[in-house]
C-alpha cells in the first residue's frame, strides 16, 4: 500500500466524502493499459496486442487485457497506434461539442508533450485545419515532434513558447486545448514519483501558473472560439475555480458537453452552478484522475480563409525534381528550408506560417531531407508520412526482420530493387534503406533505434 501525504488524504476526504476509501483503495491497484489507434494505419486483425473492450468516448480507442512490451512492436514504431491513458481521451467529446470538426479552423495544443492530445486532434480534424503544438521543455518538446512524426500528418507546425508569446499574436485561434501542468494527483498510481513531489505549496503554485497561462491565451483566441481546458488532478483551485473565474469576467460561457451522461457512472459530473465540469475518478474508471471543461468565447465566429501567395507557388520548385519520387500531390505543398533540411507545409497553411513565424517554430509539416548535388536523402520523418508515395519501391520484413531494422543492424532482403527503399513491416514504413550492388544500407536514425535487450 503507498502512503500519502496527511495533507493530500485530509484533502480528499473533504472532497470525496463517503466514497474517500474506495477512492484510496482504487489508487493502490495496477494501472490500466489502453491505447488509441491510428485511423489510417491501424487494422485490429493484424495486430497481436491483447485488446479489450473499446473505450467509449474515444474513436478508435481500446483497453488491453495486459501490458505488452510496446518497443518491441514494430506497429508502434510504424506509428499504428499511441499508448495513452483512457480517461484523457475524452478529449474527443469535447472537441466535437465544438461542432468545428467538420470547419476549417486553427487550433492550438498549448502543453502538447508526450503527444497524446496532439495526435488525438489530428485525427479528428480535418485536413484542412493546422494544429499548432507546443512545448516550452526542449526535451518533451523532441518526444513531442518524435510522436508527431510516428502519426504522420503535415498541417501540424511544433513550436516551443510561453503563453505570453501566443498573447502578442492577437485573436488567431479556433480552438486552443490546454492541459495545464498541475500537482499530478491524477497519475499516483502510475507515476510514484508524483507522490513525493505533492504538497500543498505545489497545489497553490501550479494554480498560480495556470491562471497565469490561461490569462495570455485568452488573448489569442477567437471570438466564438473555444477553450478546453484540462489536468490530471482533483483540486478545487486547479479545476472549477479557473472556471468560475473565467466566466465571472463575462467574457466565457460554460458549454455542455453533449452526451454526456452517455458514458456514466465512469464518468462524473461535476457541474455547479450552471457551470459545466466533468471527471473521472480511479474508483469509478478503468483509467486514471481526469478534469475537463469547455468554455465558448463570446462573440461571432469566422471561418478561416485560405489565401494561396504568388510566393507559395514558387517555393516548391527547388526540390520539385526529388520530390516527386516521393510523395503525391507535390504542387499542394510549400517547401521551407532551415540549415540544411527541407520541410513541406501543405500551401493552405503558407499564411498561417509566415503570421507564427514570431515564434520559436521546432518543426513545420515534415521533414522530408536534404538535398545532395541532384539527389534527396530522405529524412526518416518522410517514411511515416502520409503524403509518402503508396507505390514507392518497398521491402517488407517479419517481425524479426522489423526489430534488426529498429536496432539498427545489419538487415538481408533479397531484392531485384535498386536505390532508395522504404523498409516496412505489414505493409507500414519503419524507415529509408538504400539498395546497393552488395548490400542494404540502413538510414534508419540512431537516435531513434532500440537499444535495450529483447525480454
Amino acid at each position: 500500500m503507498n502512503k500519502y501525504p496527511a495533507a493530500f488524504t485530509d484533502r480528499m476526504r473533504a472532497h470525496f466524502g463517503g466514497d474517500y476509501d474506495a477512492f484510496i483503495t482504487a489508487l493502490d491497484q495496477p494501472p490500466v493499459t489502453s491505447i488509441r489507434t491510428h485511423p489510417g494505419k491501424f487494422e485490429k486483425h493484424s495486430t497481436t496486442l491483447p485488446l479489450g473492450h473499446p473505450i467509449p468516448w474515444a474513436t478508435g480507442g481500446y483497453y488491453l487485457s495486459s501490458r505488452p512490451s510496446f518497443t518491441f512492436d514494430p506497429l508502434f514504431h510504424a506509428g499504428a497506434y499511441y499508448v495513452q491513458e483512457s480517461s484523457s481521451m475524452f478529449l474527443e467529446q469535447a472537441l466535437k461539442a465544438t461542432k468545428l470538426t467538420d470547419k476549417a479552423v486553427r487550433v492550438l495544443d498549448m502543453c502538447a508533450a508526450p503527444g497524446g492530445k496532439s495526435t488525438h486532434l489530428l485525427s479528428l480534424l480535418n485536413q484542412d485545419s493546422l494544429l499548432v503544438s507546443n512545448e516550452i521543455i526542449a526535451s518533451r518538446n523532441h518526444t513531442l515532434r518524435q510522436n508527431l512524426a510516428r502519426w504522420g500528418y503535415a498541417n501540424s507546425i511544433v513550436t516551443q513558447n510561453k503563453a505570453e508569446d501566443f498573447a502578442r499574436l492577437g485573436e488567431t485561434f479556433d480552438v486552443i486545448v490546454v492541459d495545464a501542468p498541475c500537482s499530478g494527483e491524477g497519475l499516483f498510481r502510475k507515476d510514484k514519483a508524483a507522490i513525493e513531489e505533492w504538497s500543498e505549496a505545489n497545489v497553490a503554485m501550479c494554480a498560480e501558473r495556470q491562471e497565469d497561462i490561461l490569462n495570455n491565451l485568452i488573448q489569442c483566441l477567437k471570438p466564438g472560439g473555444y477553450l478546453i481546458y484540462s489536468t490530471c488532478t482533483y483540486e478545487e483551485a486547479e479545476n472549477m475555480q479557473h472556471i468560475e473565474r473565467l466566466t465571472r469576467g463575462g467574457n466565457f460561457e460554460s458549454i455542455e458537453i453533449a452526451n454526456s451522461g452517455d458514458f456514466y457512472p465512469q464518468l462524473t459530473d461535476v457541474s455547479r452552478n450552471g457551470l459545466n465540469g466533468y471527471a473521472f475518478y480511479p474508483h469509478h474508471t478503468k483509467g486514471e484522475g481526469f478534469f475537463i471543461s469547455l468554455l465558448r468565447k463570446k462573440g461571432e465566429w469566422r471561418e478561416n480563409k485560405s489565401i494561396l501567395s504568388k510566393i507559395a507557388d514558387k517555393t516548391i520548385a527547388a526540390i520539385r525534381p526529388q520530390l516527386d519520387n516521393f510523395v503525391d500531390e507535390p504542387d499542394t505543398l510549400v517547401a521551407l528550408k532551415h540549415q540544411e533540411l527541407y520541410h513541406i507545409l501543405p500551401a493552405k497553411f503558407w499564411q498561417d506560417y509566415r503570421s507564427l513565424s514570431r515564434l520559436y517554430i521546432r518543426n513545420a509539416g515534415i521533414c522530408v531531407g536534404e538535398i545532395k548535388g541532384k539527389d534527396l536523402i530522405p529524412a526518416h520523418e518522410l517514411s511515416l508520412c502520409q503524403e509518402m508515395k503508396r507505390d514507392f519501391p518497398a521491402i517488407d520484413l517479419d517481425h524479426a526482420g522489423a526489430i534488426s531494422f529498429l536496432k539498427g543492424e545489419t538487415v538481408s532482403a533479397p531484392t531485384d530493387l535498386k536505390g532508395w527503399v522504404i523498409i516496412r513491416y505489414q505493409g507500414l514504413g519503419l524507415g529509408f534503406a538504400k539498395v546497393l550492388p552488395n548490400r542494404l544500407n540502413s538510414y534508419f536514425p540512431k537516435e531513434w533505434r532500440i537499444l535495450k535487450s529483447q525480454p
